[in-house]
């Protein structure tokens, strides 16, 4: 549809019905604005009317008043002279006896039309059957008129109450409607139940108010909107047309020029800038803009041409029929098309043999179907040498969405190809050995959990590789390893996987195999590379293998699980000791089980002490001869799970010890045992917590500054604190132990020695270490009461520490026969089961100290 056409239907069905739609909701948002506007007028106009009649009459209830004053006071004068007052207003006064009879004052007649018996019956029922207790007032209705009363209680000897009536007519109403200029007329009517507009009741039916406002300025100012909106609408849609053919004739008429130019312009292929460019109007701007774009578009056609002439892909431009349109000079080279036309050819017709039909059928598929790109490789022969094509086909669409064509683009990916394959050898060989690395061993090995049957997954490394490469060099090193792995494939079976996973470290997957087939397989292997001795520098070097295996079963477990429980049995045979043997991981094993399970373990542990779900509890040191001044316990440590279950120790420690989190777990527990005592301030004079230190802790260079950032932050006296150390802790490391706690001894921390006795420590050690307590190990302790030799051995402990000047702790004391032992040895404290279990330090309730422990 023209401009012209759209303009004239955008004018006609949208800009004309908008403009009316406009000033007509215009016209009714003002009509409703000045009806809104009178409402309120109106509803003010009746407020007031209606303050009116309740000033009238709180008028007649002061001269009521002003009556009951003057009977009360017994004035006649001032009575007569009220009374006659109030009935110049039309105001009637009764006044009622004790015997509830009305009687009017100086015998007016009552204001009823007709007998007065009439008023009389309406006041006799209100006013004779009940007392005068209060002031009431308001308005009445007696037939067709209504009246105004007013009833006050009266201190009278005769009277004991005084009313007031007076007529409420259609004069008086009038009279008071006058007084506001927008009402016309005003009418008494009975008011709903509960209305707000209600007179004040006296008896009857309640009565409102209904005013008759003046309409005349309403219709006066609702014709006065309606004219000037029309005459608004009126303008705009003459503006509108206006608009409309002035925007025709100033750029329709133009435009339609223009359109006429660039046709002509058109047909002009071979210059850049066909139209003129004359003038100084918006024409000549966009006569110029066009030559701009004409000139581009031959700049593209000749960037086009160079860059396909430039490009190293071959590229072949076909059209809807896939017909060739264009190619490169390296789409010639490629598919060794002569130089020549080659337009509306097909590649069927170009390149000989499947490669042309499978480029052909291609092309066919993209066109005809809705894709819009296409890739594949096709195999090319030329010259008896087969080449690598890689094809990408994408489809050419205009701006609607039809398609154009297609371009195609090959590449030769012979030599890449070839180059890809030599790299993927590379990448899964160990450069070293020549046999499969870590990263093919890994993808070999997830593949196991897919297929059926039992696999041997086995570990092995090399015993005393280390020599050789310390003594000889890496080069001899790399030599022994060529010569291991050449051994190694010479056993394993044909289908078995071996890899290098590490420096002197071996993988080896073994399929659908039993342990029987397993053990001979690793045994022929074993001693073939025992046999290999490596003479390098007028020495020989020969290298043992140690190997753990584990089975792998579908759907029992990860492939990497069990290669780890494989690497697990390895190191606990060289961890016992045990050289050039294989082990087969069992999972019943508990020592395996516990090595298995400790990176989980330290994972708990970590999260443990980042949440702080890290638990103390304390088990009591008593004394066994004496009391002591101060209560001693030993902080023991657990730890909460999520569902809060308490684990022990013995489930976690090892782990921590394993992975090295044993520093962060003791600096943990020193700084909750600093906290705790800074709540219990009041058993600092009583109480000394006994805290283990690990072996690691001991050689950490920061534990001394970090208990000094604890007093400082806590200011917990240090003689609250005692460090337990093992002896096996301390002799290992001697000299940073002796510098540790030495450095905590200066500053009034108490130790002690802990599992004394178990160790290959002497009694020289002693001499050295600064401790205060010797904790006797638990395993003389035990049998104490049974076996002769453990009792000798506490005893020639306790006697060379009380030579020493340093006091006993026995542990595990579980039975009073024991404790009554260890009492006619001379043992200072004692600790186990028999004197306290462990508690959760929160719970700690100090005792009274007692003359030792009870036997």
């Amino acid at each position: 549809m023209k401009l012209s056409r759209r303009l004239l239907l955008l004018l006609f069905c949208l800009a004309i019905p908008l403009i009316l739609t406009a000033t007509g909701a215009a016209y009714w948002m003002i009509r409703d604005g000045f009806v809104g506007y009178e409402q309120r007028t109106y509803a003010a106009e009746r407020a007031h009317l209606q303050m009116d009649v309740e000033h009238w009459l709180t008028q007649n209830r002061k001269s009521m008043t002003a009556i009951r004053t003057a009977l009360e006071s017994e004035r006649p004068e001032a009575l007569d002279f009220l009374v006659a007052q109030a009935r110049q207003r039309g105001l009637i006064s009764l006044v009622m006896n004790h015997h509830g009879e009305l009687h009017v004052l100086q015998n007016p007649a009552l204001p009823v039309d007709g007998n007065s018996e009439a008023m009389r019956a309406l006041l006799d029922p209100i006013l004779s059957t009940g007392t005068f207790q209060y002031e009431r007032s308001g308005f009445a209705r007696l037939g067709h008129q209504v009246f105004g009363l007013v009833a006050q209680p009266l201190n009278h000897r005769n009277w004991r109450g005084l009313i007031g009536i007076q007529a409420f007519d259609q004069a008086l109403l009038d009279a008071l409607s006058y007084r506001h200029h927008r009402i016309h007329t005003t009418t008494l009517v009975d008011a709903p139940e509960g209305s707000p507009l209600a007179l004040p009741h006296f008896a009857g039916t309640a009565l409102t108010l209904e005013p008759q406002f003046d309409l005349t300025e309403r219709h006066i100012r609702t014709e006065q909107i309606h004219r000037v909106m029309t005459v608004l609408a009126l303008v705009l849609v003459l503006l509108a047309l206006a608009s409309f053919f002035t925007f025709r004739r100033i750029l329709l008429g133009p435009i339609g020029s223009l359109k006429q130019r660039i046709e002509q312009g058109l047909t002009q292929r071979k210059t850049s800038r066909p139209l003129p460019e004359s003038g100084q109007d918006e024409l000549s701007e966009i006569s110029q803009l066009c030559n701009d774009l004409f000139s581009q578009r031959l700049h593209q056609r000749q960037q086009i041409s160079t860059l396909l002439r430039t490009v190293s892909d071959a590229v072949v431009l076909v059209d809807p029929q896939a017909r060739i349109e264009l190619v490169n000079p390296e789409a010639e080279k490629l598919l060794a098309v002569e130089h020549g036309p080659v337009r509306q050819c097909a590649l069927i017709n170009l390149v000989a043999g499947p490669a042309g039909q499978e480029l052909h059928a291609a092309l066919k598929e993209l066109l005809s179907s809705g894709r819009i790109s296409l890739e594949g490789r096709v195999s090319l022969q030329q010259g008896g040498q087969k080449r690598q094509l890689e094809y990408h086909a994408a489809r050419t669409l205009d701006h609607e969405g039809h398609t154009l064509g297609a371009v195609l683009v090959l590449r030769d990916i012979t030599h890449s190809e070839q180059m890809k394959r030599e790299l993927m050898h590379k990448s899964q060989r160990d450069q070293t050995t020549g046999i499969y690395n870590r990263h093919t061993f890994e993808q070999r090995l997830e593949a196991l959990a897919d297929l059926p049957g039992q696999h041997a997954i086995c570990y092995m490394d090399l015993n005393r590789f280390k020599l050789i490469n310390d003594s000889c060099g890496h080069e001899a090193g790399d030599r022994m390893l060529r010569d291991v792995a050449q051994e190694m494939v010479r056993s394993i079976r044909p289908g078995d996987l071996l890899a290098r996973i590490g420096g002197d470290e071996f993988g080896l997957i073994m399929k659908d195999t039993s342990a029987l087939e397993t053990a001979r397989v690793l045994k022929q292997l074993m001693e073939r590379v025992e046999g290999i001795t490596l003479y390098w520098d007028s020495g020989s070097y020969r290298v043992g293998i140690s190997i753990g295996v584990a089975f792998q079963r579908a759907d029992e477990q990860r492939p990497r699980e069990v290669f780890k429980d494989a690497e697990i049995a390895c190191h606990a045979n060289k961890g016992k000791g045990g050289e050039s043997q294989i082990h087969f991981f069992d999972s019943l094993d508990q020592d395996l089980a516990h090595q298995r399970n400790a990176p989980q373990w330290a994972m708990k542990i970590n999260e443990a002490i980042v949440n702080d779900d890290l638990v103390l509890f304390y088990q009591p040191i008593e004394p066994v001869q004496a009391s002591s001044p101060r209560r001693k316990c030993e902080v023991l440590l657990r730890i909460r799970e999520e569902g809060g279950r308490i684990l022990a120790p013995g489930q976690f420690i090892a782990a921590a010890e394993r992975f090295n989190l044993m520093p962060a777990v003791d600096k943990a527990v020193i700084r909750k045992s600093f906290e705790w005592l800074a709540r219990n301030s009041h058993l600092w004079n009583t109480q000394v917590l006994s805290i283990n230190l690990s072996g690691t802790t001991l050689s950490n260079g920061n534990l001394v500054s970090y208990i000094d950032e604890m007093c400082a932050l806590y200011r917990v006296p240090p003689e609250t604190i005692c460090f337990e150390v093992t002896e096996t802790a301390a002799i290992a490391n001697e000299n940073r132990a002796l510098e540790i706690l030495h450095a905590l001894r200066r500053r009034g921390f108490a130790f002690a020695l802990d599992d004394f006795g178990s160790g290959f420590a002497s009694y020289g050690y002693l001499r050295q270490l600064p401790v205060d307590y010797v904790k006797i190990d638990g395993c003389f302790v035990r049998n104490l009461a049974n076996n002769a030799k453990d009792y000798a051995i506490v005893k020639s402990i306790h006697d060379v520490c009380r030579v020493m000047g340093i006091e006993t702790v026995a542990e595990f004391v579980e039975d009073q026969e024991t404790l009554s032992r260890l009492r006619a040895i001379g043992v200072n404290y004692a600790q186990g089961y028999g004197i306290g279990r462990p508690k959760d330090l929160e719970t700690y309730q100090p005792v009274p100290q007692e003359d030792g422990v009870k036997a």
